[in-house]
């Protein structure tokens, strides 16, 4: 009898699991659209580079200024109601774009989608928090970013493709399709309509709304050099490292790229489960080691191996970028998830802006050799303060957290 009950819960019964994970990975499916089609944008519109990076960098501004506006509302409303108007503005946001006259209109349908970013991710990620065991909280979350590392590995190509054959614009008015059909359908999981946990000390001031404390800033810190790490690698580095480095094409950066993001989304899957056999510094360590190794590769001549290199090193990155949503749902009280997510994706993008501007003023004075200290000093800082912060973690502020006696299988 024990056995055939076992079987029975291993059967997977968790539609608004499946909901979460496709929000995300429609999510990130319509921010990465944008990357494929920037030489044409920059063509049509006729702009410089510079106002290129300026419009990559209204996505991260618009991103994390919702992320704090909204983040809040994750522990107030149900995952049902936010996801899929989360979905219709980030859908509606995508036909701003697709039918932009000039580039400010294009702007502003770029910063419009960080709405729907800050509608989607922290619901999403509050109500994994929320409504998962907790031997099983740690796995989940790392399957619900899975789902959008799944998206942006697929971006690339559908959006290249749809641009090549119908013109960029095309590629926009697909992802809001996608954006609307994904709408309705996660609208009819009931499952999402979860009570919210109720505040018991109320903020009565708009900067303690924003929970700046110090438990959520340590970990905040970290995801800044996790995240920040990622984000140059994946939006500046390795494609500037392609194609001025090896002499790529469009074509060939997209495709390793491709092949980049699709070995990350595994890692991601996978990171939960991980994190539950050996803990959290082990898989920080990986992450950290190979980082400083992959971009101290900058150092030597460029060639496909050196490539190689570096796209492991951000391809084990999934590894461990979970551990901040890991850190949050484990340190922050349930009814104040959301401003935790909102506040630490703010604090990242806002980091973030300066980043792209840094990296290109190195690639002017040094090349790619410095990039490539840049990053390693990160890489060897997020472990450095990645093991204070994971020992220092409180499990008394999730009281339905395993104690250090309970098993985490």
């Amino acid at each position: 009898m024990r056995s055939i009950n076992r079987r029975i819960s291993l059967v997977p019964d968790r539609p608004d699991l499946l909901a979460v994970w496709s929000s995300f990975a429609v999510l990130m499916f319509c921010m990465t659209a944008l990357g494929p089609v920037l030489a044409e944008i920059r063509t049509e519109f006729d702009i410089s580079f510079t106002g290129i990076g300026f419009v990559v960098a209204v996505q991260g501004m618009g991103r994390g200024g919702f992320m704090l506006l909204l983040g809040s509302m994750a522990d107030r409303v149900s995952a049902r109601r936010l996801l899929p108007l989360g979905l219709v503005a980030t859908g509606l946001s995508m036909l701003v774009v697709a039918a932009a006259p000039n580039i400010w209109v294009l702007v502003i349908g770029l910063l419009a989608g960080g709405l729907g970013f800050g509608l989607i991710a922290p619901s999403a990620q509050v109500h994994v928090a929320q409504r998962t065991q907790a031997d099983q909280r740690r796995r989940d979350i790392g399957r619900m970013m899975s789902g959008g590392m799944f998206g942006a590995f697929l971006a690339p190509v559908v959006a290249g493709l749809l641009a090549s054959s119908l013109g960029w614009r095309a590629a926009f008015v697909a992802v809001a399709v996608l954006a609307f059909c994904s709408a309705s359908l996660v609208s009819l999981v009931r499952s999402l309509d979860t009570p919210r946990t109720p505040d018991p000390t109320p903020s009565t001031t708009w900067w303690s709304a924003l929970e700046l404390r110090r438990s959520v800033l340590a970990v905040s810190v970290l995801a800044v050099l996790l995240w920040g790490w990622a984000n140059a690698a994946r939006g500046i580095v390795l494609p500037l490292y392609g194609s001025v480095g090896l002499g790529l094409g469009p074509d060939g950066v997209g495709l390793l790229l491709t092949i980049t993001l699709g070995g990350r989304a595994v890692l991601f899957f996978v990171s939960g489960s991980f994190v539950n056999r050996f803990g959290m510094v082990l898989p920080l360590v990986i992450t950290c080691m190979t980082g400083i190794v992959g971009t101290l590769i900058l150092f030597a001549t460029p060639t496909t191996t050196t490539y190689i290199g570096l796209g492991i090193a951000f391809a084990f990155n999934g590894l461990s970028s979970p551990l901040i949503l890991m850190l949050l749902a484990e340190r922050s009280p349930p009814h104040r998830m959301g401003r935790a997510v909102g506040i630490t994706q703010f604090l990242v993008d806002s980091v973030g802006l300066a980043m792209p501007l840094l990296i290109g003023l190195i690639l002017d004075l040094a090349g790619f050799s410095m990039v490539g200290v840049l990053l390693a000093a990160m890489s060897a800082m997020a472990l450095a303060w990645g093991v204070r912060v994971i020992r220092e973690t409180n499990p008394s502020a999730r009281p339905d957290l395993p104690t250090p006696n309970q098993s985490t299988n």
